[in-house]
């Protein structure tokens, strides 16, 4: 039990959690899309979240092995930087969880292999050296943006429609506004995730926005990006004409789903920002917080995404 617990913590929960959240959404709207019920084809479903699980647990493990003086600073609690686990043990949990994940992939298709082959390159030059995107804000920004972005939402939902249902694939207004609000999300993930982490990566020259910046500054910038991309949802849920490049929208043929999305949209607009705006960010631990609520947000988008269907 006692190991199980110390994987847990290694696996980083949140992020497991939101690749369960985003997988298991994508299959259902891919299903309801092509017509089909949510419960055929699961068998795709657990193969596929096999090895998005194995690809997710490989990254952060990587990012921990890579990041232990730093994770003293700033996450003394994770497991190698509290001396649970040794970092011999963390690189085989990482090593297995990527064969995992690659061979799971694999035994699909070629495509989806692929894909998790490029998301697996991307999170591994995020930690290791000498690139290290993870020292750069830009960079770290972008690979997590277009991992947790294009790469899961667009990716995931193709691999979903080409091995349950086949050529040609149906793209909508729909997967492109979800991917568009993710990408958006994930660059405010990792702009919020280094607030709190303000004094280790200073020490360590981690070139991190908030460094740059500052902690307020940081804070801000991710509110209104991310109120952005709220409010292109809550537009498209009450005038979906003008995402279809029609300029006369009719309000009144709106369906009734879409009303409730923009609602359920502008309830959560109104909820980050007001935790955002009242957050001082010199408290670590209202910081953790704001940055645990944050995902939690990030899963809401994509309840709100399956609704809709």
């Amino acid at each position: 039990m006692k190991n199980l617990k110390i994987l847990w913590k290694f696996s980083r929960p949140h992020t497991i959690i939101g690749t369960i959240v985003s997988v298991t959404s994508l299959f259902i709207i891919s299903n309801q899309i092509q017509g089909i019920g949510y419960l055929q084809n699961w068998g795709v479903l657990v193969v596929t979240l096999l090895s998005c699980l194995g690809c997710n647990l490989y990254i952060t493990g990587l990012n921990q092995i890579y990041d232990v003086e730093l994770d003293k600073i700033n996450k003394p609690n994770l497991p190698i930087a509290s001396g649970e686990l040794s970092t011999a043990s963390a690189k085989k949990i990482a090593v297995s969880s990527l064969s995992i994940a690659l061979f799971f992939s694999f035994i699909q298709n070629f495509y989806f292999g692929g894909l998790i082959t490029g998301i697996a390159i991307i999170g591994s030059l995020y930690s290791i050296p000498p690139i290290r995107l993870k020292k750069y804000h830009f960079w770290a920004a972008t690979a997590i943006a277009i991992v947790r972005g294009p790469l899961v939402n667009l990716g995931i939902y193709i691999h979903f429609f080409i091995t349950t249902h086949g050529l040609p694939i149906t793209l909508n207004s729909e997967i492109l506004l979800l991917t568009f609000i993710i990408t958006a999300f994930s660059v405010g993930i990792a702009w919020f995730k280094d607030i709190p982490d303000y004094e280790g990566d200073k020490k360590f020259n981690i070139n991190t926005l908030t460094v740059r910046l500052s902690k307020k500054k940081t804070l801000h910038l991710g509110l209104i990006l991310v109120s952005s991309a709220y409010l292109i949802s809550i537009i498209y849920a009450f005038y979906p004409t003008l995402f279809q490049f029609n300029l006369s929208p009719d309000p009144i043929q709106i369906p009734s789903k879409k009303i409730i999305f923009g609602i359920f949209q502008s309830l959560c607009l109104g909820v980050i920002c007001i935790a955002g705006m009242t957050l001082e960010t010199e408290n670590q631990k209202a910081i953790k917080r704001f940055y645990m609520l944050y995902w939690i947000m990030f899963f809401f988008e994509y309840l709100g995404f399956v609704f809709l269907y």
